[in-house]
């Protein structure tokens, strides 16, 4: 079985580890599924969480909300692993759903575009997606530039994705059965891939198509910022690396009660 492809969940619920090849080659971990779940009071935001591991080096992709902060240190903790184990932490964009946790990440390198920390620094009161106070969250971690083409690991770079937001970014890994993309809200799903459309578009409908297009053409799998991952056959979404969970019955590894959704019994 290829090692980029997660084998399925554990009891919990939570995806379960992949193994990391000896050798130090690149291999992608869903630490949590991304959602994309919304009704008319508003989104519940889940953002997915990936660890990329490759030669020594481990590389935390985004880092969800503190609404997800429980599921995310009983995620590394199912791996042996805490926050400090992190050498790097990429944020793909500054929005509140992809970036709340990275408190947590203090001893990391923290990755965000110089886009993205202006507006952080900026953000007007009304923005939905990036309230004032979003800065103060990276108080106390030690942040630097995320730029296009930037190396962190060997087989693993920055690539930039912008049209979601000015500074979008991804990661690109060269796995040993082919590339997978990283790609945060830049393509939030297999059906943003399908139609040829970013959710929603802040910096630009030619920029967000642009994102798109690159991603198609290069990725063999597509590690999306609100699905499951998943393959991609010629610049489509292919088969899902892992089984579909309702959020109606996800629980929290130290938790006895479902997440209930709209609806819900």
């Amino acid at each position: 079985m290829p090692e980029s492809i997660d084998t399925g969940r554990t009891e919990s619920g939570m995806p379960a580890p992949v193994a990391v090849p000896a050798d130090g080659t690149p291999v992608v971990d869903t630490l949590l599924v991304g959602m994309g779940q919304s009704w008319g009071q508003g989104s519940s935001g889940f953002g997915a969480v990936y660890l990329v591991t490759a030669h020594g080096r481990r590389i935390l992709f985004d880092c969800g909300h503190t609404g997800r902060r429980r599921a995310l240190l009983a995620a590394l903790g199912l791996r042996g692993l805490t926050p400090d184990d992190m050498d790097t932490l990429v944020l793909s964009h500054g929005h509140w759903d992809h970036f709340q946790n990275a408190d947590l990440f203090q001893r990391a390198e923290v990755l965000l575009h110089p886009a993205e920390a202006a507006h952080l620094a900026a953000a007007p009161a009304d923005d939905p997606f990036t309230p004032p106070w979003s800065a103060a969250v990276l108080t106390h971690c030690t942040v630097h530039d995320a730029l296009d083409g930037q190396v962190l690991a060997d087989g693993v770079s920055v690539v930039g994705l912008p049209g979601h937001t000015e500074g979008s970014v991804g990661l690109t890994v060269r796995t040993a059965t082919g590339t997978a993309l990283l790609t945060g809200d830049a393509v939030s799903s297999a059906r943003a891939l399908r139609t040829g459309r970013c959710t929603r578009v802040t910096a630009g409908e030619q920029a967000a198509a642009r994102s798109l297009e690159l991603v198609r053409a290069r990725a063999d799998v597509l590690y999306p910022g609100h699905d499951r991952p998943f393959e991609v056959v010629s610049g489509l979404p292919g088969r899902p690396l892992l089984p579909w969970t309702h959020p109606r019955t996800l629980a929290s590894p130290d938790s006895d009660r479902a997440v209930r959704g709209p609806g819900a019994g």
